[in-house]
């Protein structure tokens, strides 16, 4: 009877946060990638996880407590932008975001990044016709295209 109860209780307290939890993710999107050239930006609400060869990332998280916060590990040197934006650079570079707002723009070569959440993203290749490519809610690898290219992610995107 104890046993019971007790997963009875359980279930009556993972049930409310299992709803949540599918209901703010039912419209997140996924971007993924791989090897590239150029310059990302993403101005959302999610989590990020990325790294670059060489190159710069600069965070902006607007809102203090609403996720981790930055995480930069490898970076060279950093430059503190505003009260909430930070550019970091160097060689081998990893960086995160997880939960919350945040924009982020990264310049460099040899950038892999995963994205899943929902906002806008700009891909902007460095034209030398081999930058990398990406793919949107889990479909084919595309060639990043040498000129900005804007669109909105979440679940619907193309």
């Amino acid at each position: 009877m104890r046993r019971l109860l007790t997963f009875a209780m359980l279930a009556a307290l993972a049930l409310p946060a299992a709803s949540a939890a599918r209901i703010q993710g039912a419209t997140d999107g996924t971007l993924s990638v791989r090897d590239a050239r150029g310059t990302i930006t993403i101005s959302g609400r999610g989590g990020v996880i990325g790294s670059f060869a060489r190159g710069s990332v600069t965070i902006n998280d607007p809102v203090d407590g609403d996720g981790t916060g930055p995480v930069v590990t490898g970076d060279d040197w950093s430059k503190d932008r505003n009260d909430t934006t930070t550019t970091w650079g160097g060689t081998k570079v990893r960086f995160r975001i997880i939960g919350g707002s945040f924009r982020i723009v990264v310049k460099g070569r040899g950038v892999n990044l995963s994205l899943v959440g929902k906002g806008n993203v700009t891909l902007a290749g460095a034209g030398t016709g081999d930058d990398g490519s990406y793919s949107v809610n889990g479909g084919d690898y595309l060639a990043l295209p040498g000129f900005p290219f804007v669109f909105p992610l979440s679940s619907t995107s193309p």
